[in-house]
């Protein structure tokens, strides 16, 4: 029996291949988009219907008006015929 190590070519080690293994959806994957849906369409639901609604005043809808008035005797000038003929205006009141 002959014990002495033989010549024969080196073994290469034998590596396996990475598997691929997708990640595992659990209870929370699987319900975290529609849950942050609904948390979405509910805060939306939300303030829209807890919007104050302007209501009608017609002290508001009066002082609008007589604001419009002046702005339209008064405000923005251009030209100086314009200024001039708002420091008439005002003089006369």
């Amino acid at each position: 029996m002959d014990t002495s190590p033989t010549p024969s070519a080196p073994q290469r080690p034998h590596f396996k291949r990475p598997v691929y293994i997708p990640p595992v959806k659990g209870n929370i994957g699987k319900w975290y988009l529609p849950a942050m849906g609904m948390i979405a369409l509910g805060f939306g639901v939300y303030n829209y219907f807890n919007t104050p609604t302007p209501a009608y005043n017609p002290e508001e809808a009066q002082r609008h008006h007589r604001n419009k008035a002046l702005m339209d005797a008064y405000g923005d000038k251009e030209t100086l015929q314009d200024i001039e003929r708002a420091f008439a205006l005002y003089e006369i009141q």
